[in-house]
């Protein structure tokens, strides 16, 4: 049985997770318990393109909810977001090294190089496992009662990363309701040869699949090393399009219904701070499909909501962007798509 909140339905519904960040970016000051999670940037780079969406998320007790206040008076909704009692960790520690390459471990030793006072509430701090469990459920991982009522009456949705029992499960309970387009990002846990049998059943409902092109090479291992061909192949279970990130920003479309390959580029910007950069993609299409129903401009809203995701820090500063920019930057971007 769903939550019974009495409401209008959102514009859209994004899930994910929330955690509190601690970043160390390679040319910028530290980031200290900021709002964070693929959630948070996703929603932000959803609102920046004027979008308004529920939102659901397991998080801690004592999880700062009010950091989300921002996106509330925006128009998004919060009745999604459940603090469970379980043990669950929002932490989320990353140092950038030269090149933006992301170390995850040993924080004590970062904040040590960089002379920085180290906080107090990383102690005892270890990385998220990656791990799977194909029939396991984590603190995190979704349950039907999370999903308010009204939030299945809108008609587009987004899965953000959470793990294989949550994406399993959303497809099916978001399309028993209303939702007609319906996108999502791979766990790089489940993109594994040990998941192929799997695969097909948890992408099927989907509009699009979203991964970067080190999952997919990863997920077919010994069976191809054709991107394209991963695309098509995947695209066959259901999905209107494929999509893969490169580590550069590259963007590689497979668009199912056309029979059309894309490649776009990233767009030129200095990146700060890659962290949710991804996940500014993600929120930047939805809003460009909801928009467009096309996979093709939906792509280009995602590139250009990746590059001002990185040239700043935390989801927020997808909210200050100056006014046109994103749409002049769309044009610059969109002489330079090549049909594949």
């Amino acid at each position: 049985m769903f939550t019974d909140e009495i409401g209008t339905a959102p514009d859209a519904v994004l899930i994910g997770r929330l955690q509190r960040e601690y970043i160390l970016p390679a040319a910028a000051p530290a980031r200290l318990d900021g709002l964070g999670g693929n959630l948070a940037y996703a929603a932000a780079a959803f609102a920046s393109w004027g979008g308004q969406a529920g939102l659901v998320s397991r998080v801690n007790a004592d999880f700062p909810v009010d950091r989300l206040a921002r996106l509330k008076e925006l128009g998004f909704k919060l009745d999604g977001i459940h603090p469970v009692t379980d043990p669950l960790d929002s932490r989320f520690f990353v140092a950038y090294g030269e090149g933006n390459k992301p170390n995850y471990d040993n924080p004590i030793t970062h904040f040590a190089e960089r002379q920085l006072p180290f906080p107090p509430e990383l102690f005892g701090y270890q990385p998220r496992q990656k791990y799977c469990s194909k029939t396991d459920y984590l603190s995190d991982s979704f349950r039907v009662t999370d999903m308010p009522r009204p939030f299945l009456e809108t008609k587009i949705a987004h899965i953000c990363p959470i793990d294989f029992i949550s994406h399993k499960i959303l497809p099916s309970v978001l399309k028993g309701g209303m939702i007609q387009t319906l996108t999502m990002r791979a766990c790089t846990c489940y993109m594994d040869p040990i998941f192929w049998e799997n695969i097909r059943g948890l992408i099927t409902d989907l509009t699009a699949f979203m991964m970067t092109d080190v999952q997919a090479l990863k997920l077919f291992q010994g069976r191809s090393v054709d991107l394209w061909e991963i695309a098509e192949h995947l695209a066959g279970y259901g999905p209107e399009a494929v999509l893969m990130q490169t580590e550069d920003g590259t963007t590689r479309l497979y668009d199912r219904l056309g029979q059309k390959r894309w490649i776009l580029p990233a767009y030129r910007a200095r990146i700060i701070d890659p962290t949710g950069m991804l996940d500014a993609f993600d929120g930047g299409f939805l809003a460009g499909f909801q928009q467009t129903h096309e996979p093709l401009e939906a792509a280009l809203y995602g590139n250009i909501s990746a590059a001002i995701a990185g040239e700043g820090s935390g989801p927020y500063f997808l909210l200050e962007c100056l006014p046109g920019l994103k749409e002049m930057r769309m044009q610059v971007l969109r002489q330079q798509i090549i049909a594949a």
